[in-house]
Order: C-alpha cells, then structure tokens, then sequence
C-alpha cells in the first residue's frame, strides 16, 4: 500500500466522518469509495421489523465450490463464525464485510477477542483459500440496531478486486442479493437472486428478494454496474405470508465510515482499546 493511496483513502473517509467511534472485537487499503456523502446528522436506529430472522437454510451452508462468474461473486466470501454460517464481501486487501450478528451479535464496547473461526475466499472456480480474522470491528450496541461488522483478515486476498461502493438505490432500482444461504426447495442460483427497491431509509433498505439465513452479511449489489450498497440482514415478513422481503443494511453511511475508518487504523498498529465505542439510537 503507498503512501499516496492510504492519503487519498483517509482523505475520502474522513470528508464524511465525525469523530471515530468504533468497537473492535478480536486479535490496505480498501477500493472503498461512494458516489454520496452520508449525512451526519442521520441516526441510527432498529428497523421496525415484524420478525429479525430470514427462514432457516434446508441444511448446513457448505458450498462444494466457490462462486465466480463475476466480479460480485468473487468478491463473495463463506464465513464460519462460532454461532453461523454466514456469508461476506471483500472491500479490500484485508478487509471484509458481513453483518455484525454473524461474527459477534452479544458484543458490546471496546475490547479486543477472537471472533471468526475461518472466512472461505474463492482462489479459483474450485477451491478455497482459508484466512484467519485477527480483529471483527463492530458497534457498541446490539446487532438488531447496526447489523454490520468488519473483519480485519490476517493475510491479504490480494488477488481478488474489491468491489466498489455506491449509494443505495431509490424505490424501483434494481438490485442482486448474493450469499450461500438455501431454503427448502430453492432453485435458483446465486446469480438469479435480482429484485428491486421498496422503500429506502437512512440506514437500510428493504428490498424485494426472498432469502435464506446463511445468506446474512452477503453483499446487496446495484444491479446495472454491479457496485456494492449494502449487507444482508433479515427478513420483514412473518414466515408463511405471501410478501418475502429483505432488510439490507446501507454501507453508504457516517457509522459505516467510521466502522471501515477504525479497520484501516487497526492495520496501522493503532491500539483498539483506545477505539471510542460507536453509540447506537
């Protein structure tokens, strides 16, 4: 990493960011950019969901091979936590994205433990390469109210390309959810999983596409350029109604800045018990 890319990045970070406030769980800079600063003075705050759970997968989330016919999919990891299965996203080098129930959802305040057994990345249309989390960084305050995390790797998948952030689309705009997840009776495969925007907040937005539970933390891209807006969260429909829907969380936001800001001072040196936590509404 330069000097002049890792000026560059905090410069872009920091032009939508307040004071860093961050929690980090456990022991490069990232292609992260976004086309709209986030408002500052936008709270966060748990959606108003009639259930916090996507349906259960038909079995154990176990991919024979990783999926790879696209940028999107290669930047799609398989995260073994100690309570799930989930999936994620590369952002850069040594950085991913998943959803903070996945990695740590009982976490609170600054502190530094292990978080993530094993996070599966795609080194070809067969097989794996395995990478140790060595921090998870998340807010100080329960998963239901900012269900992301980032994941500080180890060693880096440098040769995967991370995907590019973009603001969350309005209602209407297109969208691809991608993850692992596999209900019962599901047919379709990871690149048939399109849908569109039905209603966008500050801090998530639900969208049309019904999933499974192991695909939480999996990327939410735009559809047209494929550029990432979001993770997988949960599900605002009761089981058995004719509606599915999908809460994603936005990753065009101050807290999420301030979330991948923290990463980035973690792979400096910078001590993460001197981490401010971030306060959730």
């Amino acid at each position: 990493m330069t000097s002049r890319s890792l000026v560059a990045f905090a410069a872009a970070l920091l032009s939508g960011c307040g004071a860093s406030q961050v929690k980090v769980i456990g022991a490069e800079d990232p292609a992260y950019s976004a086309t709209q600063r986030p408002d500052p003075n936008a709270r966060i705050h748990a959606h108003n969901d009639s259930t916090i759970e996507l349906p259960s997968d038909e079995q154990i989330v176990e991919p024979d091979h990783p999926a790879v016919g696209s940028t999107q999919e290669r930047a799609l990891v398989h995260i073994h936590a100690p309570k799930a299965i989930c999936s994620g996203v590369v952002i850069g080098p040594r950085l991913v994205l998943t959803a903070h129930q996945c990695v740590a959802p009982d976490a609170r305040g600054p502190h530094v433990a292990s978080g993530v057994h094993r996070i599966e990345v795609a080194s070809s249309t067969l097989t794996w390469t395995n990478r140790e989390a060595s921090h998870v960084i998340v807010p100080a305050c329960e998963w239901h109210k900012l269900d992301l995390a980032v994941i500080v790797l180890r060693e880096p998948v440098d040769w995967v390309k991370p995907l590019k952030v973009t603001s969350a689309p309005g209602p209407g705009g297109g969208v691809q959810a991608l993850g692992f997840g596999k209900c019962a009776g599901e047919t379709r495969g990871v690149h048939e999983r399109i849908g569109a925007v039905l209603s966008s907040e500050p801090d998530a937005v639900i969208i049309d596409v019904p999933l499974c539970r192991g695909d939480v933390g999996g990327p939410v891209v735009e559809r047209a350029a494929g550029d990432l807006v979001g993770v997988i969260s949960h599900q605002d429909d009761p089981d058995g109604s004719p509606r599915r829907t999908t809460t994603i969380v936005r990753f065009d936001t101050t807290a999420t800045r301030t979330l991948v800001e923290q990463a980035m001072a973690v792979l400096k040196g910078d001590d993460p018990a001197k981490l401010v936590p971030l306060v959730c509404e």
